[in-house]
Formats: C-alpha cells, sequence, structure tokens
C-alpha cells in the first residue's frame, strides 16, 4: 500500500507539473536505488536516467552495484566522474579555509558536485531531479544542503530509513 502509495504520488506530482523524464543520482545505495525503482514504476524505464558520479570516496562495489540496478531496471545509465572538479573546488576553497579541505567539509564537497551536475543535466534536459534523501536522514540533518537535497521531488522524503528496507525488500 505505501509502495503504491509513492508510485502514484511520483507519477501524479510529475505529470501535474510538466514533466515527462527524471533523473536520478545513483549511488548504488538503497536509497537511490529505491527511488530508481519507484520511479520507474511511475513512469517507465525509458523515462527515466541514472547518473554515476564516482569520487575518491566511491567504493567499486557501489558503482558495481549502480550498474547492476540500472541494467535489471532497463534504464540508462551515464557515468561522470567528479574527481577533476572535486580537485578543482577543494583547491578554490583551501584559502578560505587556510588548508585543504578535510574530512566532513570534503565530503560533502563531492555531494554538492553531484546536486551541480544533476541540476545541470535537469535544465539542459528538462527533466526532473529526484532526491533520494529518506525522512530518517531529513530529520537528522544527514541530507547535504545543496547536494543530496538538490532536485524536484523527494520522493522518499515520508519514509523512514528502516521503511526504506521493507519496501526495497518487497518490491525485490
Amino acid at each position: 500500500e505505501v509502495y503504491a502509495a509513492l508510485v502514484l504520488g511520483t507519477r501524479d506530482y510529475l505529470a501535474k507539473n510538466g514533466f515527462r523524464e527524471a533523473v536520478i543520482g545513483l549511488s548504488g545505495g538503497i536509497d537511490s536505488s529505491l527511488v530508481a525503482t519507484i520511479a520507474v514504476d511511475a513512469l517507465g524505464a525509458e523515462r527515466v536516467h541514472g547518473i554515476s558520479m564516482p569520487s575518491r570516496y566511491s567504493s567499486v562495489g557501489s558503482r558495481q552495484d549502480a550498474e547492476a540496478l540500472c541494467e535489471r531496471l532497463g534504464i540508462d545509465l551515464k557515468v561522470t566522474s567528479i574527481e577533476e572538479a572535486h580537485v578543482a573546488f577543494a583547491s578554490m576553497l583551501a584559502p578560505g579555509l587556510g588548508r585543504e579541505p578535510a574530512g566532513l567539509t570534503d565530503e560533502n564537497l563531492q555531494s554538492r558536485l553531484r546536486g551541480v551536475l544533476l541540476m545541470g543535466v535537469s535544465n539542459a534536459k528538462g527533466w526532473i531531479v529526484l532526491t533520494t534523501g529518506n525522512k530518517s536522514e531529513m530529520a537528522t540533518g544527514y541530507s547535504t544542503l545543496y547536494g543530496d537535497m538538490a532536485g524536484g521531488f523527494a520522493v522518499i522524503k515520508d519514509v523512514a530509513k528502516t521503511l526504506v528496507y521493507r519496501l526495497a525488500e518487497w518490491r525485490d
């Protein structure tokens, strides 16, 4: 019932706002996988697009998971490394910090770079960006402002992480 409501809500929101296609940043994780699956069930595979944006923090396993997901769902996947942009932005940020960014600052930089790329594709193609943050992340501030919160519709914003796992298992 909850899954059906998410599919219906996604389909209706996009239709009522004039969007025929959607793009999703795919990390290989459970949240982006569930959002992509909901989007395919709502719109059809030919209208859903995935972008994988690996960085220095991306594991080989997460890249392979994103590729396997797209293959199984029948959606296209573009891979765009953000490493070059990460290096450039870090060097631009360093003078203001008095050092190279590290830790959380550096990790959130990758999320924000991904948001910029997704929004650029959205603007160029007219596709809506579906964000992948769940209710638990939103409530605890775990989602990155201007990063994984960037987009036009937050499909699982009202779904707690525990329910994300249950929905993914049910849909699988």
